[in-house]
């Protein structure tokens, strides 16, 4: 058997024994504990980002289950849904600041990095205008770099 990703340990190849875990693989986590989080993110943190499997923004970010609330589609394009999903963050949640991470090698731009960052920089001014939040709600863009695993300031 073959390791994944680093990140997430050892996985199993459909047809092997499930029984035969390797010994590195650290226990499943308690399914049981998210219920017992708070529904309002530690951190009154949103990070909105793209949907390529390769980023953990949790990880990244150097936080865990119920720091933040994580908004993700392709490109982590600023769209109507995520404007709505960052009001309710907001309004309901009492979230306070928003990171916005694009990363290099971005298949939504065809990995044209000039591309992310005017896309991150649209999602700023968008998030700005839009009302969803008030004025006082800070937004800060970040690029990711997948080959380093930095996070860089726009």
């Amino acid at each position: 058997m073959s390791p994944s990703w680093e990140p997430f340990g050892s996985t199993r190849r459909l047809g092997e024994d499930p029984e035969a875990a390797p010994a590195d693989v650290p226990p499943a986590p308690d399914l049981a504990a998210p219920g017992r989080l708070d529904a309002i993110p530690r951190h009154r943190l949103v990070i909105i980002t793209c949907m390529d499997g390769r980023i953990d923004p949790l990880a990244i970010c150097g936080l865990g289950l119920g720091d933040a609330h994580v908004l993700r589609n392709a490109g982590a394009v600023v769209s109507d849904d995520v404007l709505r999903s960052l009001h309710a963050s907001h309004a309901r949640l009492g979230t306070q600041r928003a990171l916005l991470i694009g990363h290099t090698d971005c298949r939504a731009f065809d990995s044209d990095l000039a591309q992310v960052e005017a896309s991150l920089r649209q999602g700023v001014q968008a998030i700005a205008g839009s009302g969803a939040v008030p004025p006082s709600f800070e937004v800060q863009a970040l690029v990711y770099e997948l080959e380093t695993g930095q996070l860089r300031p726009l």
